[in-house]
């Protein structure tokens, strides 16, 4: 997984698998799904970030309750 922000841009892109994208569809003003052939979703994009959260909280992030165990 790969988090990016564009500055320039003002755009948060999470991209979840290194596939290729076919299709992008805009679910909400400002917020696109990247999905690859199948319908899996590859990435997501928010635009206009700052202008909808503050930076300082989108940089926070947690990661909970994943175990390679349990991921079957």
């Amino acid at each position: 997984m790969k988090i990016e922000y564009d500055k320039k841009a003002d755009a948060l892109y999470l991209q979840i698998q290194e596939k290729y994208v076919a299709k992008s569809k805009e679910v909400d003003g400002g917020a696109v799904v990247d999905l690859d052939r199948k319908g899996n979703v590859v990435g997501f994009e928010v635009l206009d970030v700052s202008k909808k959260y503050k930076l300082s909280d989108v940089c926070k992030f947690s990661v909970k309750n994943l175990s390679k165990d349990k991921a079957k």
